[in-house]
């Protein structure tokens, strides 16, 4: 045939296909607590045959407590950070969600062991060192390293109180964080001073190496798990290709482009999005997926809450953003041939509305929605449609607490009316957080098993 006298076709675009699901894991969530357990057991067997029993038998108390705790004030740092490194057989088995929080937990548990050495140490030191005041002074500066050391502690100290629920809702999230950065800086200032002065580690050559290791190991697992991967987001970013209004106070946004194909990912998930505008870099919030992610692209619904979430209202079409994840192990996967439930309010209707989409056209899913009217709710006529094409039913709670006929629209009583077959579901609950704990409460109270309750828990 003669190229001239073919009929030339139209160019189309590819059609849009589904992300691949993100990699599985073998490991299962309590596998995360026995390989940090394992780490405390053989530090404080390290230390148990080399002194520290012979310390306690000899009734040196203090000496023993103030050797003890520095070793496990230093192993919560070291979990804390391992943690923060968002290792993905970690995060795919325990979710970022979970792991952030036992990262908040090391945290807040270092600054007790912290608080309790630095007092064990004073009373320990304080007979040899001449009294009260001069154990102060050498411990603070007289002594080598332990200039550095006082800073160090100083700096975690305002970390953990920064952490504290009541002090930290009065700073914004990107104020919190930078603070919370620091701690990074007081770990390594506090490391020199376990050398020098520390029983355990001072005395033995192997075990000073063995420690140094450790430690080099952790700070190098953040710095390349964690920040390697902001790195990357920055350097291969998504752009916008769409802002849509969605209710009076929420937008969706629609982010692809042709680095994509980078990312793996399934509905029920969620991401970390950093605008790349000027002055925006620095800053990170996460936001679930309001659709299953496909090669045309992860869309967000954001709702304004006057934070950080307002600056996505400003984003135009092909404005370029740095996207981590996704993220999250509460996928279609969880349902497993029993009938999907979601429980959602808010914006926690996106990741329901992004699941549903992905499940079996006979799968029968009930949806539960929270809210005080049915314009407040994102993605409502999209996700009747998805449920109506799978067989199911969507129910509604709307209006204030105090107008409802029920006082608690999720107590158990309420929720086997709304759901004759409740213990043949598996739960997904989404939304604000009083929302979330109270539908938690009671679907247990109605005899749901909690393996079958899945939420994504609330960090900040």
């Amino acid at each position: 045939m003669n190229p001239a006298n073919a009929t030339q076709q139209p160019w189309a675009p590819p059609r849009e296909s589904r992300l691949l699901p993100a990699a599985q894991t073998r490991a299962i969530d309590s596998d995360v607590l026995i390989f940090l357990g394992f780490l405390f057991a053989v530090m404080t067997g390290i230390w148990a045959v080399n002194g520290g029993w012979d310390e306690i038998a000899a009734a040196n108390v203090w000496r023993a407590s103030a050797s003890l705790t520095g070793i496990w004030t230093m192993m919560c740092a070291l979990a804390g950070l391992i943690l923060a490194a968002r290792l993905p057989w970690m995060e795919r088995s325990l979710g970022l969600d979970r792991v952030l929080i036992w990262h908040r937990i090391a945290g807040d548990t270092m600054g007790i062991l912290l608080g309790v050495h630095i007092f064990t140490s004073v009373l320990a030191e304080r007979a040899m060192r001449g009294g009260l005041w001069n154990t102060i002074l050498d411990l603070t500066g007289r002594e080598p390293y332990m200039a550095w050391a006082a800073i160090g502690s100083g700096i975690i100290a305002v970390v953990v109180v920064s952490s504290l629920k009541e002090i930290r809702n009065r700073f914004s999230y990107e104020t919190w964080y930078f603070i919370h950065l620091t701690a990074y800086v007081g770990v390594i200032l506090s490391y020199s001073h376990q050398i020098t002065l520390g029983s355990l580690l001072s005395g033995d050559r192997l075990i000073r190496f063995l420690w140094g290791i450790a430690v080099v190991y952790a700070l190098l697992l953040v710095v390349l798990a964690r920040w390697s991967s902001v790195i990357m987001a920055a350097r291969h970013p998504l752009r916008v290709l769409e802002v849509k209004r969605e209710t009076e106070d929420s937008v969706s946004v629609l982010l692809g482009g042709p680095n994509i194909h980078n990312y793996v990912g399934e509905g029920g998930q969620f991401i970390m999005v950093r605008s790349l505008k000027p002055g925006q870099w620095w800053k990170s919030n996460p936001y679930s997926l309001s659709a299953a992610p496909t090669t045309g692209g992860m869309r967000i619904t954001v709702k304004d809450r006057g934070d950080a979430s307002g600056s996505l209202f400003k984003l135009h079409r092909g404005d370029r953003v740095a996207v981590e994840g996704p993220y999250g192990v509460v996928t279609p996967e969880i349902f497993d041939g029993s009938r999907p439930l979601f429980i959602a309010g808010g914006v926690g209707v996106t990741p329901v509305r992004a699941v549903l989409e992905s499940l079996p056209k006979n799968s029968r899913p009930l949806v539960l929605l929270r809210a005080r009217t049915v314009e407040d709710i994102p993605h409502y006529k999209e996700i009747c449609e998805l449920v109506d094409a799978r067989k199911g039913d969507v129910r509604l709670v709307l209006g204030r607490t105090a107008q409802l006929k029920a006082a608690d629209p999720f107590a158990p009583k309420v929720l086997m009316a709304l759901v004759p077959d409740l213990h043949q579901c598996t739960a997904f609950v989404c939304g604000p957080t009083a929302l979330t704990f109270a539908a938690r409460k009671g679907l247990r109270e109605a005899g749901l098993d909690p393996s079958r309750i899945h939420l994504e828990i609330p960090w900040w």
